[in-house]
């Protein structure tokens, strides 16, 4: 009877997953403004506040990107990212989410605070829903850049003006102890960065981006973990885009891996788990005409877990 039901587990998951990619496959996709990762499947927290308490111990997460080498000015991303349970019952998580993007032209600087309540809806899946507030700072230095129209009014009245806006989000994450999946809005509001402007093509603003990812486990060996994955980003503005990523597992020490972005990148990675830290380095490669002038992108990540209390378990290094 037990192996009927994690079969039919393992069913339901599959089918929820295939679902889901053709859904996201027919969407229209019309700018995207949050940075990509090569590594999504180990930074969950950023970019989905229900994941805040999926690990049930603290986590302090850093990943850094420096992405189109060769390039001049070329842009640089840096998240920091903490989460832990906030109750006895471990339901309850919070944490904080640092995101620092550079393009030159623009500083995106982002800090939000995140929450996530869990429901579970049988004996080994577990529902959790997540809320984030914050605010995104733009900095732009817009008359910095070569213009054809040197004389551009827009960009001389707004082109280095600074925004605060305030914004928060919304996360849903299901989970069981061999896959997952998720979906979130880390932004709801679109806000404009100049409100007094009126101009229909003056008038940027911030976009929801639209998140999905997904996840399934498979155990080869006691020793062996295979793990295939998809993360997605759909913004207006944009075409549709995913990530699918297959990495390996083996002895809960070392991960290698491979992720392919339709129609823009591939790239490699590897990780290493001691005890209660991971280390991981990351190598993306354009697909597109940049890779005639760069030598790729490389991401550097650092996951250090802790526990707040005695009883806290840590979690197997596939999450």
């Amino acid at each position: 009877m037990f192996a009927k039901r994690i079969t039919y587990q393992k069913n339901v998951a599959l089918k929820l997953l295939a679902l889901a990619l053709m859904l996201l496959c027919v969407v229209v996709s019309k700018a995207q403004q949050d940075p990509v990762f090569t590594q999504y499947m180990n930074n969950i927290s950023s970019l989905n506040p229900a994941y805040t308490n999926v690990r049930g111990v603290a986590s302090l997460v850093s990943v850094n990107r420096k992405q189109w080498i060769n390039f001049d000015k070329a842009p640089f991303t840096s998240a920091l990212n903490y989460s832990m349970p906030i109750d006895s019952l471990g339901k309850m998580g919070g944490g904080i989410d640092f995101l620092y993007d550079n393009t030159h032209a623009t500083t995106f600087t982002n800090f939000f605070a995140d929450y996530a309540y869990q429901v579970r809806t049988s004996s080994t899946t577990i529902l959790s829903f997540g809320l984030k507030a914050g605010f995104n700072y733009l900095q732009p230095r817009l008359t910095e850049l070569d213009r054809y129209h040197i004389d551009d009014q827009y960009i001389l009245a707004y082109g280095d003006v600074p925004r605060l806006m305030p914004n928060f989000g919304v996360g849903v994450f299901w989970y069981a102890p061999n896959y997952y999946l998720g979906f979130s809005v880390p932004r709801l509001l679109r806000t404009r960065f100049h409100r007094n402007v009126v101009d229909v093509n003056a008038a940027s603003r911030l976009e929801r981006h639209y998140f999905f990812h997904a996840a399934y486990i498979y155990n080869i060996s006691p020793s062996l973990v295979f793990k295939p994955g998809v993360a997605t980003i759909v913004a207006p503005g944009t075409p549709f885009t995913a990530d699918f990523d297959f990495s390996f597992m083996y002895a809960d020490q070392f991960w290698l891996g491979a992720m392919y972005r339709i129609s823009d990148a591939v790239g490699a990675y590897a990780h290493f788990q001691y005890e209660n830290i991971k280390i991981g380095v990351s190598y993306e490669y354009p697909l597109t005409d940049l890779g005639y002038y760069t030598n790729g992108t490389v991401e550097i990540l650092l996951r250090f877990d802790f526990k707040t209390k005695e009883t806290q378990v840590f979690p197997s290094p596939s999450f």
